[in-house]
C-alpha cells in the first residue's frame, strides 16, 4: 500500500465509518477486555499493523471489528505519514548596512539584504530575521538573539552587507553608528568576525557565513594608527573558521576589493541568488557557480573566495524533492483491494491518480463507472466493502456502551481537552485508537496555525519595522538634506568672504610690491648713472695714462736697443779673445763632466772652454769659497773635482746681490712710469674703481745693470750668465 494512495482515501474512510461507529450496538456476548494498542506500530508494514490490531480483541462483534479496522488504517496511515524523513531545521539572519552615519550612504546592501532575505523564504528556511541599517549595541544584540535561534537547528546562515575593515590581522563589521577616528575604537565601535561564529557554533550540520563587506572602505583613509603594530586596510584579511562544517564566503578575495555594480544588486549577490538555494545542490558547488559568475559578470576584476572545510558528504541548504515512487504490481493490487473495500467515487478518483496506467488502473475506471450510474450511498458502500463477509449488525434495539455513547458526542469536535479526556476515561476502548489519532490530526491544526499566525505576525512586524526605518530613514534623508543645504549655503558664504579677503590682501600685497619696484627702479638708476659718469672718467683717465706709456715704452725700447747693441759687440769682441783654447780638448771635457756632476755646469760635454765652462769654474770657486778669480783647466782640478761631493745651489752662488738703496735715486724717470702703462694694460678688468697696481718689469734689468762688475778676463761670460738667472 502506497503513503500517497493511503493519504488520499483516509478522508472517505473516515467519513463513511462515522455513521458505523455510531451505530454500531454491542452484541449479546460480552466482550473480553482489550489492552491499550501499542502506539509505535511498524509504519513499513500497514496490513501487518492492520492484522495486529485486530488480534488484539477478543471475539469481537461486527461493528467493533469494523470500527476496530477502521482505527488500525487510520493509525498506519499515521504512522506512514510520520514515518517521512522530517526536514533540518534552517534559520538565516541577514544584516544589511546602508546609511552610515559619520561616511557617505551605500546604495546596494539594503537591496541586497532584501533580496536575500526574500531567497531563504522562497526555499522555506524556518527562521528568517532580517536586519537593517543596525548600530553597534542593535548588531551585537542581534548575534545573541541569533544563537538562541540556532542552538537546535542543523543548518545556519549569516549574511552581511555592508563595510567591513581589517585591523591589525581581525576583520570587523562596521555598524551605521561607528566613527572609528583610531584603529583602537575598532574593539569597541565594530563588531569583530569571530562574534559572527560564536553565535552559530551550537549548529549541528552547516554554518556559513557570507561576507559581502569588501569594499572601498573610507575609514581606512582617516583612521589615525594609534597602535604602531597594527596594520589597517581596505579590504578584509584572510580568515579561519573556530569550528568545523563552518564556510565563510567573501565577495572578493582578501585585500581585494569587490564592486557594487550597476543594477540593483552587487554582482556578488545576483550570483548568491542564481545558485545558492538550487534544491539538492552541494554548498560548495553552489559557491563555485557563484565564483564563475562573478568573474564572468566583472571581467574577471572581482574574484569570490571561500575559507574553511566541509566533511565528504553532501550538504545543501534545500535538500532535493523527494522522487516519487514507481508503484510496483504488488502495491497496484494492494491500493486496488483498499479502493473497492471503500467503495466511493473518490476512493477510485485516487487509486487512478497514483495507478493511472495498467490492468488494475482499467479495472478501477470500470468499477468507477459503475458507482457513477448507480445512486448506492456511500455508508452502505464502506460497510459492505469492510466486510462481505460478515452477517448484517445487531437490532438497534441493543443498549450501546458508555464508550460508544461518549464517542458519539465527540467524534466531530475539535477541542484537544475533551479528546484527551476521552482518552484518559476509556483508556482500553478501541476507540481511544481513533480518539488518539483525531487529537494528534487537531494538534498538528493548532500547531501548523499557530506558526502561520506566528509567522504572519513575524512578516508584519518586520513589513511594519521596515516601513517606519525607511519612514526614518527618508526623514533622517531630508533633514540631511537640509542640514547639508544650510551646511552649504553657509560654507558658500564662508567661502566668499575669504575669497574677497585673499583679493583684498592679494591687492595691497600687488601695490606694496609695485612701490617696492619702483622704489628699486630708481636706485638702479641712480646707480647706472653713477657707473657711467665713472666709467667716463676712468676710461678718459686710461686713455692719458695709455698715451704717456706708450711714449714710455717707445722710449725704453730705443734705449734696450742701444744696450743691447753695446752688449752685443762687447759679446763679439770677448768671444774673438777666447777663440783659441787654453788647454786640451780632453782635459776640459773631463771638467765639464765634473762640473755637471757637481750640479755647477749645465751646457754640452764638448771639450770646449767657452763662456758656459767658464761661468761653471767661477760657480765651482764661489760655492767652495774661493772667491772669484781664473781658473786654469788642468789635470789638477779634474783631479780635485773628482774628489767633490755635488754642491747644493751651486749656479745660485753666481747671483748678483741685492742693490743697494741710494741705487733706485739713480733709475731714469721712464722707469718710475712704467705702472701707468700697466694700468693702460689691465683695462679689461670688470670694475675700474679698483685697479691693481702693475709689477715694475724694468727694475731686475737696472738692478742688474748697477750691480754689473767692470769686464775683466773670463768674467763677461760670467755677467751674461747672472743676467739670464
Amino acid at each position: 500500500m502506497t503513503r500517497r494512495m493511503l493519504s488520499m482515501v483516509l478522508p472517505e474512510v473516515l467519513r463513511a465509518a462515522a455513521p458505523v461507529v455510531s451505530s454500531a450496538k454491542t452484541g449479546a456476548q460480552k466482550t473480553a477486555p482489550v489492552r491499550r494498542p501499542v502506539a509505535t506500530p511498524d509504519h513499513k508494514q500497514p496490513r501487518a499493523v492492520l492484522s495486529r490490531f485486530v488480534h488484539r480483541t477478543a471475539n469481537p462483534p461486527r461493528s467493533l471489528w469494523r470500527s476496530l479496522v477502521l482505527a488500525a488504517i487510520i493509525v498506519a496511515a499515521g504512522v506512514l505519514v510520520a514515518g517521512a524523513a522530517q526536514a533540518d531545521k534552517r534559520a538565516a539572519l541577514i544584516i544589511g548596512n546602508s546609511s552610515y552615519q559619520n561616511v557617505v550612504k551605500l546604495d546596494n546592501p539594503f537591496n541586497d539584504a532584501s533580496a536575500i532575505a526574500e531567497m531563504f523564504r522562497k526555499a522555506n528556511f524556518d527562521s528568517v530575521e532580517l536586519k537593517l541599517d543596525l548600530g553597534v549595541i542593535e548588531f551585537k544584540r542581534a548575534l545573541r538573539d541569533f544563537y538562541n535561534t540556532t542552538r537546535d537547528a542543523d543548518v545556519a546562515v549569516v549574511y552581511y552587507a555592508g563595510h567591513g575593515i581589517e585591523v591589525g590581522g581581525v576583520n570587523y563589521m562596521v555598524p551605521v553608528d561607528a566613527k572609528l577616528r583610531s584603529d583602537y575604537d575598532a574593539e569597541d565601535e565594530a563588531v569583530a568576525l569571530e562574534r559572527i561564529f560564536r553565535s552559530i557554533e551550537a549548529t549541528r550540520r552547516l554554518r556559513l557565513v557570507i561576507l559581502d563587506a569588501c569594499r572601498d572602505n573610507p575609514f581606512a583613509r582617516t583612521m589615525q594608527r594609534q597602535i604602531a603594530s597594527r596594520a589597517v586596510t581596505h579590504g578584509l584579511a584572510k580568515v579561519e573558521p573556530m569550528g568545523t562544517d563552518t564556510l565563510v564566503a567573501y565577495a572578493a578575495k582578501a585585500g581585494s576589493t569587490a564592486e557594487d555594480g550597476a543594477g540593483r544588486n552587487s554582482p556578488f549577490t545576483q550570483a548568491l541568488v542564481n545558485n545558492l538555494t538550487t534544491p539538492g545542490l552541494d554548498i560548495r558547488i553552489a559557491l563555485g557557480r557563484v565564483r564563475d559568475e562573478v568573474l564572468k559578470r566583472t571581467n574577471n576584476r572581482q574574484e569570490p573566495f571561500v575559507y574553511g572545510s566541509l566533511g565528504g558528504a553532501t550538504v545543501s541548504l534545500v535538500p532535493e524533492p523527494e522522487k516519487k515512487p514507481v508503484a510496483s504490481a504488488a502495491d497496484a493490487r494492494g491500493d486496488y483491494e483498499l479502493a473497492e473495500r471503500v467503495g466511493t467515487v473518490s476512493a477510485w478518483d485516487s487509486f487512478l491518480a497514483v495507478h493511472g496506467t495498467g490492468f488494475y488502473a482499467e479495472l478501477a475506471k470500470q468499477q468507477r463507472t459503475k458507482l457513477s450510474a448507480g445512486a448506492a450511498k456511500p455508508e452502505a458502500s464502506v460497510v459492505a466493502a469492510l466486510d462481505r463477509s460478515t452477517p448484517p449488525p445487531r437490532p438497534p434495539e441493543e443498549a450501546m456502551s458508555p464508550d460508544r455513547l461518549a464517542w458519539d458526542k465527540l467524534q466531530d469536535s475539535t477541542d484537544p481537552a475533551a479528546i484527551r479526556a476521552f482518552i484518559k476515561k476509556y483508556p482500553t476502548s478501541p476507540l481511544a485508537v481513533v480518539a488518539q489519532t483525531r487529537l494528534e490530526i487537531i494538534e498538528r491544526a493548532i500547531a501548523d496555525r499557530k506558526r502561520e499566525e506566528a509567522d504572519r505576525a513575524r512578516f508584519e512586524r518586520e513589513a511594519a519595522r521596515q516601513r517606519q526605518e525607511e519612514e526614518k530613514r527618508a526623514k533622517a534623508a531630508v533633514e540631511a538634506e537640509k542640514k547639508a543645504a544650510a551646511e552649504a549655503e553657509a560654507r558658500a558664504q564662508r567661502e566668499a568672504a575669504r575669497q574677497r579677503e585673499d583679493e583684498e590682501r592679494r591687492a595691497k600685497l600687488s601695490a606694496a610690491e609695485r612701490e617696492k619696484a619702483d622704489r628699486e627702479a630708481a636706485r638702479r638708476r641712480d646707480e647706472e648713472e653713477k657707473r657711467a659718469k665713472a666709467a667716463a672718467e676712468a676710461d678718459a683717465k686710461a686713455a692719458e695714462a695709455e698715451k704717456k706709456a706708450a711714449e714710455a715704452e717707445k722710449k725704453a725700447a730705443a734705449e734696450a736697443e742701444t744696450k743691447a747693441q753695446r752688449e752685443a759687440a762687447l759679446r763679439i769682441e770677448q768671444e774673438r779673445a777666447r777663440a783659441k783654447p787654453l788647454d786640451g780638448a780632453e782635459v776640459v771635457r773631463s771638467a765639464q763632466i765634473e762640473l755637471r756632476r757637481l750640479g755647477c755646469y749645465e751646457g754640452d760635454d764638448n771639450g770646449v772652454l767657452n763662456d758656459a765652462t767658464r761661468r761653471a769654474l767661477q760657480a765651482y770657486r764661489l760655492s767652495t769659497g774661493h772667491g772669484r778669480g781664473d781658473i786654469g783647466v788642468t789635470a789638477a782640478l779634474v783631479e780635485d773635482l773628482q774628489q767633490q761631493r755635488p754642491i747644493k745651489n751651486c749656479l745660485a752662488a753666481l747671483e748678483p746681490a741685492k742693490p743697494k738703496r741710494d741705487a733706485e735715486t739713480e733709475r731714469p724717470a721712464r722707469e718710475k712710469k712704467k705702472p701707468e702703462v700697466a694700468t693702460r694694460r689691465e683695462k679689461p678688468e670688470p670694475k675700474r674703481e679698483a685697479r691693481p697696481a702693475p709689477p715694475k718689469r724694468e727694475a731686475p734689468r737696472a738692478q742688474a745693470t748697477a750691480a754689473r762688475p767692470a769686464p775683466a778676463r773670463g768674467g763677461g761670460g760670467a755677467v751674461m750668465h747672472g743676467i739670464g738667472f
